[in-house]
């Protein structure tokens, strides 16, 4: 029989290629650490935070094991800072906690121990619904198991798909990520996520993102070189892609054991044992200007349909028709479709040739056509990348008079980002990505705020050629 061990509360992972992620600011939460072990933080409706805690600063007394060695409380953190215990019922004299919600809030997920029959009480999943603010209908999930641990559970923004860790015995070593479906109202068999995931060494604390990354900590890749460190993997293809670490300042040297990011990746909570050696909870930010409010590019169009609709007759059979762009360009016909070169304005002028009097009659249609590149930043780019293909994004070519340029920013909608005119990226996973392009202005002192002008161009990512 696998372990059972009360140390699942701190776990982690390591694997061979590190994703750089230097462009985010992580801070210590202050106004929850305590000095004792806090884990798994993931934001509440209006504003709060919940978390595990073993702390019994709010007069509540932190639960201890029958070593008086204190358990973990799920906690709650209002917007205000003020901390309580999620729910009063859920304060046992055992294990309590991580959680996880519906994007509605309305279903709970939670992790929790309770007494079994001669054996070590093992930690279960179990669920509650929110009806008028009250967490009601506690029911445990299907697949609990007298000897078996089952924790930090992560339920998709629908509620239909579970991920959790656990050391069921058929496992592949240690504790192993599992998936669950929500069908016709009953959770399908868990099924282990497989090697690319999953070591003979422990996976835990599993988050998915609603981008369909799933995230989660290990000490079984990178031959465990520096205890447990953050992953990524996504289902492609019918399959978990291999685990991809994260790389600073998201994994240190210490260990990391559980990362959320916000939908658009710009934030997120992180724990870690990296200042003070116990597991506390870190903010992160994007280091980068926030883009807001940004617009499409514009298309500058250089084709037109050159013709005159007020041209009552035409007779090829007696007249020659040609327009002049310029006074330097004849181009043959009455209805013609050009390219002009580039902006700028454009005379063009209807030339009609009486053919029997071998004559050039007096011009009477006239046209100024001025062709002028929108203000915005502009994005070169194809429109269409192969995952693991790295592609070179350009700026070059955006148009911002008068506008003293102080730097070029990128966001590629994957959570990863860039500083500079052109900046290579390789997509990782495949999918639809809004690409994000910063130009900010160079601020007069230290009192300015720069202004920013942002575009973006949509491109699709897809699966490697078979």
């Amino acid at each position: 029989m696998k372990r059972a061990i009360l140390v699942i509360w701190s776990l982690l992972i390591l694997l061979p290629l590190a994703l750089g992620q230097d462009y985010y600011r992580v801070r210590k939460q202050t106004r929850i650490s305590t000095g004792l072990n806090e884990a798994a933080a993931i934001p509440y409706k209006d504003g709060g935070v919940v978390y595990i805690t073993e702390s019994n600063n709010v007069g509540a007394s932190s639960p201890t094991d029958a070593e008086g060695r204190k358990l973990y409380t799920i906690f709650l953190m209002e917007s205000g800072g003020k901390k309580k215990p999620f729910r009063n019922e859920l304060v046992t004299r055992k294990h309590d906690g991580p959680v996880s919600f519906t994007g509605d809030f309305k279903t709970m997920v939670f992790s929790q121990q309770r007494p079994s029959v001669g054996r070590v009480d093992p930690l279960g999943l179990y669920f509650a619904d929110n009806v008028d603010g009250i967490w009601v209908n506690e029911r445990a999930f299907e697949f609990n198991n007298d000897v078996v641990w089952l924790f930090s559970p992560s339920l998709t923004a629908d509620g239909r798909t579970l991920y959790f860790a656990a050391n069921y015995e058929e496992g592949m070593g240690g504790y192993d990520i599992y998936r669950s479906r929500l069908r016709s109202g009953a959770w399908s068999k868990p099924e282990n996520l497989g090697p690319e995931v999953n070591t003979r060494d422990n996976e835990i604390y599993p988050v998915i993102h609603p981008s369909g990354r799933l995230y989660f900590s290990s000490d079984g890749h990178d031959n465990n070189v520096a205890g447990f460190d953050l992953f990524q993997t996504a289902f492609v293809g019918g399959k978990w892609s291999p685990a991809i670490k994260l790389g600073a300042p998201f994994n240190t040297l210490s260990n990391e054991y559980h990362i959320w990011y916000s939908e658009d990746f710009r934030t997120g909570y992180l724990t870690s044992n990296r200042r003070s050696g116990s597991k506390e909870i870190f903010t992160f930010e994007a280091n980068i200007p926030k883009f807001d409010s940004p617009e499409p590019i514009r298309r500058t169009f250089y084709k037109y349909r050159v013709y005159d609709k007020k041209l009552d007759t035409v007779d090829t059979n007696l007249f020659r028709y040609s327009w002049v762009i310029n006074d330097t360009l004849e181009l043959p016909g009455h209805d013609i479709i050009f390219r002009f070169p580039k902006p700028g304005t454009y005379r063009c002028t209807l030339n009609v040739f009486d053919i029997q009097l071998d004559t050039l009659l007096e011009p009477e249609t006239f046209k100024t056509l001025t062709i002028k590149l929108n203000e915005q930043a502009v994005i070169l780019c194809p429109d269409t990348i192969t995952v693991n293909t790295p592609v070179l994004f350009d700026g070059s070519e955006s148009y911002l008079p008068g506008f003293n340029i102080g730097g070029y920013f990128w966001e590629f909608g994957d959570g990863t980002y860039g500083e500079g005119l052109q900046m290579t990226h390789t997509y990782l996973y495949p999918g639809r990505y809004r690409v994000m392009l910063g130009v900010e202005e160079r601020g007069r002192n230290r009192r300015d705020t720069p202004e920013v002008r942002v575009n973006y161009k949509d491109i699709l990512v897809l699966p490697p050629e078979q």
